[in-house]
């Protein structure tokens, strides 16, 4: 099952993620901002937190999936912008997890002036929850299109 019969493996996410990562590394060094490392390698744990969900709400979903015949061609699914609009939410919920993370470990949570990224523990479990919500969501149209081949429809 791919989502792309073209290129199979895409690897722009993390080259992007690393580049951000550099710069930002690149204006630490520079003392420009005063942030930790852990800080600076906020784009790639993102991509990390977010790639990891992707994996495993796929193969607890794909137990779902009914299987094909032996031999069957296998049919490329084409994305939805509903798909890619939990594909977007599910990233944007990894930044929000990532970034609470980061002040809940630093010790910085409740200085911050926006509630969203407060460090505290319920944001913690609330966007990790909703960034898995949205894999499950993302997930179930996939299973749902190969049921549906499946079946004959």
């Amino acid at each position: 099952m791919r989502s792309r019969a073209d290129k199979p493996i895409q690897t722009t996410g993390f080259y992007l993620a690393g580049f951000v990562s550099l710069v930002l590394a690149v204006l630490k060094l520079t003392v420009i901002v005063d942030w930790s490392w852990r800080r600076v390698m906020l784009p790639l744990w993102v991509f990390s937190v977010h790639n990891a969900a992707y994996i495993l709400v796929g193969f607890i979903c794909l137990f779902f999936a009914k299987y094909g015949e032996e031999g069957e061609e296998e049919q490329p699914i084409e994305g939805t912008n509903l798909m890619h609009g939990y594909q977007f939410a599910s990233r944007l919920f990894s930044l929000i997890f990532v970034d609470n993370l980061l002040r809940w470990i630093e010790g910085r949570g409740d200085s911050n002036w926006f509630w969203l990224c407060s460090g505290k523990s319920e944001m913690l479990v609330l966007f990790g929850v909703l960034g898995l919500v949205a894999q499950v969501f993302y997930w179930s149209e996939i299973v749902a299109v190969v049921n549906e081949r499946r079946s004959g429809g």
